[in-house]
């Protein structure tokens, strides 16, 4: 469980948060806040559909020597394969000197975007880097483990009073503030 859905799982989500960020960025350069919200959008607003369908799955392959959490992780994966393929083979990086029409890179330096670039290995020896690092980390473990619970603890706050399917509504409406957090606060540092 630690190795698939710790390590492998989290590979896969960096990849999947880093990719679209750093392209969509590249088409977006007037528009940099936007243009991340937009990917992690995506992320936020996962659950909106995978908790609702999650519990519907399991109810289809439920039966007498199964609740079908097996048989919904691999339909699961296999639509989240074939969905990951497609944005793959989707999205490209803008070419050489593209910008958006009508827009000019400022002249004036930006102190919040930086025009250098700093090699891994420089960066590693700095104590920002891992502050950054822990940041993010604290704050990525503390919202998976509020949305991969939420069903749970809503169910335990109001026994008898809210169903699973309830329950999955309520993670649905959490990810769409979820998604409209992540898309508002970083449009407003354009």
């Amino acid at each position: 469980m630690y190795l698939g859905y710790g390590v492998i799982g989290g590979i896969g989500l960096g990849l999947g948060y880093v990719s679209p960020v750093s392209t969509l960025i590249r088409w977006f350069p007037d528009r940099r806040g936007m243009a991340t919200g937009m990917a992690i959008m995506g992320f936020g607003g996962g659950a909106m559909i995978a908790a609702p369908a999650s519990v519907a799955l399991m109810n289809h392959f439920k039966s007498a020597t199964s609740i079908g959490v097996a048989e919904t992780f691999v339909v699961l994966g296999v639509v989240y394969f074939i969905s990951m393929t497609v944005g793959a083979l989707a999205i490209r990086i803008p070419p050489a000197n593209w910008a958006p029409a009508g827009w000019t890179p400022p002249v004036k330096a930006n102190k919040m975007i930086t025009r250098n670039h700093e090699h891994i290995d420089q960066a590693l020896r700095t104590p920002q880097f891992y502050l950054l690092w822990l940041v993010l980390f604290l704050n990525v473990t503390a919202g998976i483990g509020v949305l991969g619970q939420a069903s749970l603890m809503i169910q335990e706050s109001f026994k008898a009073s809210i169903t699973a399917g309830a329950a999955a509504g309520f993670v649905g409406l959490l990810s769409l503030f979820n998604m409209g957090g992540r898309f508002a606060w970083p449009s407003t540092s354009d």
